[in-house]
């Protein structure tokens, strides 16, 4: 009887020892894994948001007929975004995952802001490039 007692509390203390090890493990794993894209989207800098929304604004002019009348919808296309983070990608030097996943997070955010972004980067290049000798002024920046 003494024996069987004793076999059942080591199977017992070794199920306990493996969960503890399993969810001290996992929680390792989940502070050396990627930010989710809403974070990721939140440790945007503002030379990264710049990039974010030049790269979005000309993908979106890119792939949709009419950009002007695109909704926020139009940024989660799948073909604005790979676009779109081809170039964020190149420009920020980051992995082309790392830089979709920026994205997802920053438009899932940002979408109304960025389509304000685009439209009001259009109005004023569309106004400069009919001003002689305007092309040698310094642009505005967008706001964040």
């Amino acid at each position: 009887m003494t024996t069987h007692f004793s076999k059942r509390s080591i199977i017992i203390a070794t199920l306990a020892l493996l969960v503890a090890c399993a969810t001290e493990s996992r929680a390792q794993i989940s502070s050396y894994m990627p930010a989710a894209p809403q974070q990721a989207a939140q440790a945007l800098t503002g030379d990264q948001q710049t990039a974010a929304n030049s790269a979005l604004c000309s993908a979106v002019g890119s792939h949709i007929p009419n950009p002007a009348s695109a909704g926020p919808s139009a940024l989660s296309d799948p073909a604005v975004l790979s676009t779109a983070a081809s170039s964020f990608a190149g420009s920020t030097n980051l992995p082309l995952s790392s830089a979709t996943d920026m994205l997802k997070g920053y438009v899932a955010q940002h979408a109304t802001d960025i389509l304000a972004s685009c439209a009001t980067g259009s109005v004023t290049s569309g106004i400069t490039s009919k001003i002689p000798g305007a092309g040698s002024l310094p642009s505005v920046p967008s706001m964040p």
